[in-house]
This record gives structure tokens, sequence and C-alpha cells, in this order.
């Protein structure tokens, strides 16, 4: 049974396209859970709350819709998209394969990898503390700074154009299992580690375990991490 969710207002910047801002804001909540599995998107009471008209809203419900996240129902509206298992190791697998030729190249080439700095200081403190909101941004910095490094950032906009169920699995891990950003942690730095050997075949196997990692949760595993999320948030 489909059931609202009451969601939090936010700024959204008229000067600014408005359908990426509303396609960003209900995104991140489906992933991270606040947009539960079977939650009913309300157009009315979310267009009201966010003060825009309903046509950026329902341009942003078809994007989530063509990435699996959302299903369009006549005469019920929107509603959160269970978890597709097919789906996940669909996009699980394609992830993969751009990703890994991100990392061929870049060791192809030992490319200077000194941009991703910043970014693995902030996700080895976020690690320390077991911080998976801020870890989970970040890894998705990381990720995106390696194809634009490589000269292909396409690689990585596709990546993100067919991944949100395994966003989904991915923030549950994070979220459900003590310190499992520390050894996302390990794993990047592996990553670049075999980036700087210039090993192609190396730095390709250790990007594919990365990725698929987070096939090793298993979809029971996925709604009890579910469960722990919402209690956590509701504060028991």
């Amino acid at each position: 049974m489909s059931h609202v969710i009451e969601l939090p207002s936010a700024a959204i910047d008229h000067a600014l396209p408005i359908t990426p801002q509303v396609y960003s804001y209900l995104r991140v909540r489906i992933v991270d859970n606040r947009l539960p599995p079977g939650a009913k998107i309300s157009e009315t009471t979310l267009s009201a709350k966010l003060n825009i008209s309903r046509t950026p809203l329902r341009a942003a419900l078809q994007q989530l819709a063509s990435e699996g996240l959302v299903h369009t129902r006549p005469q019920v509206g929107s509603i959160v998209a269970q978890l597709d298992n097919a789906q996940l190791i669909e996009a699980v697998s394609i992830r993969a394969a751009l990703e890994t030729e991100v990392v061929r190249k870049l060791a192809a080439t030992k490319a200077d990898l000194r941009s991703l700095e910043p970014i693995m200081a902030i996700q080895k403190r976020a690690a320390e503390l077991d911080d998976y909101v801020t870890f989970f941004g970040q890894d998705e910095a990381f990720h995106a700074a390696l194809a634009r490094i490589a000269g292909m950032p396409m690689a990585w906009k596709l990546a993100v154009s067919i991944k949100g169920h395994v966003d989904r699995q991915r923030y549950t891990m994070m979220a459900g299992i003590p310190m499992r950003s520390q050894r996302a942690f390990e794993e990047h730095l592996a990553i670049i580690d075999e980036i700087r050997s210039g090993s192609p075949l190396n730095a390709a196997g250790a990007m594919r375990d990365h990725v698929n990692s987070v096939l090793e949760l298993e979809p029971q595993d996925h709604e009890n991490g579910l469960l722990n999320i919402v209690e956590q948030k509701n504060g028991n």
C-alpha cells in the first residue's frame, strides 16, 4: 500500500532551471530513504511546498521514472519504486564497464591525481567518524573526478543516469553496516595506487571489485537496512 511522506520545504532558485533542482531534491530523498519504497509523491502538495508549478515537477518525475526510481500510475500518481534486483545487477554491470575504462586510461597515462587530495582528505575523516552521509557525497565526487581527469566526463554522466537502484543499495550498506565507509575508502586508495603504478589491468580489477561490492548486500538485508534507517530517522 502506498503512503504519503511529509517532505521538508526546499529553497528553489527560480533564476536557474527548476526541473534539475526538483529532480535532485527528489532523487536524494529516494536514495537516502526519506522517500521509502511505496511512498506516494503528491504533485499538489509538493508543488505548493516548493513554490513551483506542476510542469517542472512532472518533468523531474519523468526523469526519475526513466531511471526506474518512480512509477507513475493512472488515477494513482507517482509512487517510489521498490528496489529492483534485476535493474540493480544490470546497472552494476554497466557502471563497472564504464568506470573500468576510465581507470584503464588513467593508469595507461599515469595521470596526475593530485586534484583528488581534497576529496580523499574529507573521505578519510568521514570514514574515521563513520559519517556515511558525508562519505556518500564524497564518494560521488571521487568517481566524477576520475572521469573528469581521464577526459571522459560522459562516462560518469551515463553511470549516474542508470545507477539509481545502485545508489539506494550503497546508501543502505553505508548506513546499516558499521564502518562500511572505511572499507570503501580503502578501496578508493587501492584504485589510486593501481593507477599510479601504471597497470591498467590491475586498476580495472580494483575498480570492478569496488563497484561490484554493492552486490554483497542480499535483498532481505536491504529491507532490514531500510527499517534501521527509518527507525534512526524517527529517533527510535
